[in-house]
């Protein structure tokens, strides 16, 4: 494990990973190229300059007339690595049944549609809410937003905006996010100048106080958006439902991104805490993206089970609204109680770190062999069932956990399950399942229980 590049820069081999595999996929590139394609999958822009030193001092990268490429060093290092710096696909299908999350008769919404005058002015009024936290996962090209204003000057009707307005001082847009950031951009920022244009070349490297004054007029107050609202009343898990179902443009959401737009508060604060603390980076290797915050989905996976325990988890039959559940929850904690989760979740990072070091959160069927992706069934289960137990009780028996971990894996050990493939699916196949739940944390806390409490 490469635990820090310089002073207070924790550089982890996922992030290294990122661009060496951007420069395999590409043979070669500059620095700019290189810094433009990797720089939005890394925690923040100025992560890309700390990782491609390190990366450097590696010797994993070779430099020659200004251009960027591999070693064969970092080739074979990447070779190696490759599969292990990865997170595991995971299956969630469930043959339960979902509970009925809500009633239908609470379902509020109304129709709008605003100039785009007045849509800026709200957004400038900050009244709707652009969601700062996905900006650098949607930000289109240049062409793209460019083609954006043009469909705009051409008359092309855009598609439907739809809008979480129960917080009617500020609403919370999930569904149109990238087009109306575009939009402000464009007409209120002046970030950019229009490229790409396939109609409307004459306006080629215009801004938009540098159009002529008939396509301001024609952009800012002959231009109608259609809002979708989720008014007062409407159920969290209903809105839920509603965007998941309108969520097919062409960047769509991801279901924590989802969460994310609907349950703004202490727990989205907390997830992105932890998602760039130091500790989950070293325990995860970094190899968990946070891009589209997969990060903080597996983080909240673990906080919902510690907070909520097992047993709330029947009451859902879903991951995805047991997750949602678990933020509303969150929000709800006290400072007090919100920092001592966050502490007990570090904690549980250090302690698992330290019983199994690199093998942390994943599967492995001998000591120091072949390491497979990290699994997210295995990390939430760990974090949980480790909080009951002091750190230096669980490196003491350090070796006996291993052991039995690695008893679980093997085909031929039933010691801690009712049948020992019954584990393995647990935290293979149809994860999300209610029978597929119980099995991996009754079966790990039945192996700590045997060895810490002997």
């Amino acid at each position: 494990m490469n635990d820090k590049y310089e002073s207070n820069t924790v550089v982890v081999d996922g992030e290294a990973a990122i661009l060496m595999r951007a420069l395999r996929n590409h043979t070669s590139l500059n620095y700019a190229e290189l810094k433009q394609l990797v720089e939005h999958k890394l925690e923040s822009d100025d992560r890309f300059d700390p990782v491609l030193g390190f990366v450097k001092e590696k010797n994993w990268l070779d430099n020659r007339n200004n251009n960027l490429s591999l070693t064969e060093q970092g080739a074979s290092w990447l070779d190696k690595q490759g599969n292990e710096l990865d997170v595991e696909d995971e299956d969630i299908s469930s043959n339960d049944t979902p509970k009925n999350p809500y009633d239908v008769v609470k379902l509020k919404m109304e129709t709008k549609s605003p100039s785009i005058f007045q849509v800026l002015r709200k957004i400038e009024k900050k009244e709707i809410d652009l969601n700062p936290d996905f900006q650098r996962a949607f930000v289109w090209d240049l062409t793209r937003q460019s083609r954006l204003i043009e469909s705009i000057l051409i008359r092309i009707p855009l598609p439907a905006f739809y809008v979480d307005a129960t917080n009617s001082t500020c609403w919370n847009v999930v569904d149109g996010l990238q087009r109306l950031t575009t939009i402000d951009r464009y007409c209120r920022q002046q970030a950019f100048e229009l490229s790409g244009l396939q109609f409307l070349t004459e306006l080629e490297g215009k801004k938009f106080d540098e159009l002529p004054k008939q396509y301001k007029v024609l952009i800012e107050d002959d231009t109608e958006l259609l809002f979708y609202n989720l008014m007062p009343g409407t159920p969290v898990l209903a809105k839920f439902t509603i965007f998941s179902r309108v969520n097919t443009g062409g960047m769509q959401l991801t279901p924590q991104e989802i969460r994310h737009a609907l349950s703004q508060g202490k727990s989205t604060e907390l997830l992105g805490r932890l998602a760039k603390s130091n500790d989950f980076k070293i325990a995860t290797e970094g190899v968990v993206e946070s891009l589209r915050m997969s990060d903080r989905e597996l983080i909240l996976r673990a906080l919902a089970f510690m907070h909520l325990g097992v047993n709330a988890y029947r009451e859902f039959n879903e991951l995805d609204k047991f997750l949602l559940h678990a933020m509303e929850r969150l929000n709800a904690l006290s400072s007090s109680e919100l920092r001592e989760m966050e502490q007990e979740f570090i904690r549980s990072l250090r302690k698992v770190r330290a019983i199994f070091g690199r093998y942390a959160f994943r599967k492995f069927t001998e000591r120091y062999g072949r390491r497979s992706p990290l699994n997210k069934a295995l990390f939430e289960v760990w974090i949980v069932n480790v909080r009951h137990y002091k750190q230096d009780e669980l490196e003491a028996n350090k070796e006996k956990i291993i052991n039995a971990f690695l008893k679980l894996l093997s085909p031929s050990n039933n010691s801690f399950s009712p049948s020992n493939n019954s584990f393995s699916r647990s935290i293979s196949s149809s994860t999300s399942n209610w029978s597929a739940v119980t099995i991996r944390f009754s079966t790990i806390e039945t192996l700590l229980k045997e060895i810490c409490n002997d």
